[in-house]
């Protein structure tokens, strides 16, 4: 079948080359575009109904995946400004000198603490801080108590099977 847009693409090919020279290349080939674009016969409408359905469903699919990219990154971040939010709160908590009962690491800083002070003797635990921190281990002893059972595993017979 013979199109009209065809034509000069023909002629230009036909040319006798002069040896050496650069191979002269339609600009319309060099860009990727064919008979399709010089002859004007391209588009949606000529397409059949297969090819209109296989191209419309790769770009749903595109579209579906960039929407459950962008919802999972949404999510991530979601996810990461909490993380940030708990370590700023673990931060806080941290803070040596805070006895308070909303302290979670307020065990470990007292007996970190005491430990450091290195006392020998009755005489030295006198000042009202190391009170404090007396007060806040023997709470913190209160607590441990109160979350172990009455009797634990290790105090079972060996001899009586687990129930």
């Amino acid at each position: 079948m013979w199109q009209p847009g065809l034509a000069p693409l023909l002629l230009r090919a036909a040319r006798p080359r002069a040896a050496g020279a650069a191979a002269a290349v339609s600009p319309l080939v060099a860009r990727g575009q064919g008979r399709a674009a010089s002859s004007g016969s391209g588009g949606w409408s000529n397409l059949s109904f297969t090819q209109k359905m296989i191209y419309s469903s790769a770009l749903l699919n595109v579209c579906v995946i960039g929407f459950v990219w962008l919802k999972r990154q949404l999510k991530m971040s979601e996810k990461e400004a909490k993380e940030m939010e708990a370590s700023k709160s673990f931060e806080a908590d941290m803070d040596m000198g805070s006895w308070s009962e909303s302290n979670q690491f307020r065990c470990f800083f007292a007996a970190q603490r005491y430990h450091m002070l290195g006392t020998a003797s009755a005489e030295e635990e006198k000042s009202p801080e190391v009170q404090k921190m007396l007060e806040v281990m023997a709470q913190c002893r209160e607590e441990l108590y109160r979350k172990l059972p009455i009797e634990t595993p290790a105090m079972r017979p060996l001899h009586t099977p687990p129930q």
